[in-house]
This record gives C-alpha cells, structure tokens and sequence, in this order.
C-alpha cells in the first residue's frame, strides 16, 4: 500500500495495486469523525481523469451528508480492519519519512 495525496489534518489517499482507499476525518466541532473507506470503481475513474480534484469534491459531498446526519454510504464502504491497519501503517511510515533528515 502506498500514500498518494494528503490533505494535511483532513484526507489521505491510499493505493494499493489498483484500488483506492481514503481516509477522512471531518470535524464536527466537538468531535473529530474518522473513516477509512474504498473507493468505488467510479471514484478511482474519477481520479485518474480529475485528480486531486476529484478527491477533493467526494471528499466535500462526505462531509456535507455527515453534516446532515447522514453515514449510510460511508458505513457501506468502510475498510476491513486488515485494510485499516494497513492504512494506518502505511501512514506511520510516511510520517516517519517525512521527519528524517
């Protein structure tokens, strides 16, 4: 799994062969709302036509349904945990990277 795009504090895009991951976390005042999801097969066409862009506006379009309460597609696309911790790793080691001399 590889990091692709990172949106500092807000979204990071992950690669793995040729599926997408994002993990999103979107602040709710009180409260910071984590999701790590796969994208769909239209979300990864999508990106290679668009780019960051295109990332970008799913990402706005999460964030507005959570506004209204509204999980149901993000619950839907949620990672398995083997994915997650992936991610998570992947990140970590990104981080690391970024730190060193």
């Amino acid at each position: 799994m590889e990091l692709i795009e990172v949106e500092p504090h807000f979204w990071e895009l992950y690669q793995q062969d040729e599926q997408l991951f994002l993990s999103i976390a979107i602040d709710l005042s009180s409260v910071v709302s984590c999701w790590d999801i796969i994208l769909t097969h239209e979300d990864n066409l999508h990106y290679q036509m668009q780019g960051r862009d295109a990332i970008q506006a799913l990402v706005e379009q999460f964030v507005a349904q959570i506004y209204r309460g509204d999980s149901t597609h993000l619950e839907q696309c949620r990672v398995s945990p083997q994915q997650q911790q992936m991610m998570h790793e992947t990140f970590k080691s990104w981080q690391q990277k970024k730190t060193q001399p």
